[in-house]
């Protein structure tokens, strides 16, 4: 039986930088994909990115995911792959930003939305010709984990995203951009 998937995106701080104050978990499947907005703030899911929109010549604050599964089983899941592609629905417009990442083995609270720091390194997340086939160059987030039944298991490294909006970028939405997170479960 295969494995409940969902992305924890997690935002704040609890008594420091390094420890998220809560994650927002929401569920994936071929029917229900998980939506996260770039925005100039620290904040979960969709629902603020209109009053804290990127600008064109800025970028926005990190977004830190990780992977995360429950199972009525044992299971163990190995083998991260992480990678962008530009979905059919996409608007052209997608052409005028690009999206930052690598993995991170601690969190750090956004305190701002500079590219080029710890957050993502300024280093393009690795663009496949679609959604199915891995980049060779795909973000790998390192280690593995195994699960008793019943519980539920985290990928070990976060996955930190940025947006970066070209100074020619118009006014509006950017579009759609995918993510494919593939891996082995056993």
């Amino acid at each position: 039986m295969a494995a409940t998937f969902s992305w924890a995106q997690y935002t704040g701080s609890s008594g420091n930088s390094t420890t998220p104050n809560t994650y927002s978990a929401t569920p994936t499947s071929s029917n229900n994909s998980m939506s996260w907005d770039f925005e100039t703030a620290d904040s979960p899911g969709t629902q603020s990115y209109t009053a804290n929109p990127v600008s064109a010549g800025s970028a926005s604050w990190p977004v830190w995911l990780k992977g995360y599964w429950t199972n009525g089983v044992a299971y163990t899941v190995t083998n991260f792959k992480f990678w962008q592609f530009t979905p059919a629905a996409s608007s052209a417009n997608t052409q005028t930003f690009t999206i930052f990442g690598t993995t991170q083995n601690n969190y750090s609270l956004a305190t701002g939305s500079g590219t080029g720091t710890q957050y993502a390194s300024n280093v393009q997340v690795p663009v496949g010709a679609n959604s199915t086939q891995a980049p060779t160059n795909a973000l790998a987030p390192t280690g593995s984990f195994g699960s008793n039944a019943g519980t539920s298991g985290v990928t070990p490294q976060y996955i930190s995203l940025q947006l970066s909006a070209g100074t020619g970028a118009a006014a509006g939405t950017t579009g759609y951009f995918g993510f494919t997170l593939q891996y082995d479960e056993q």
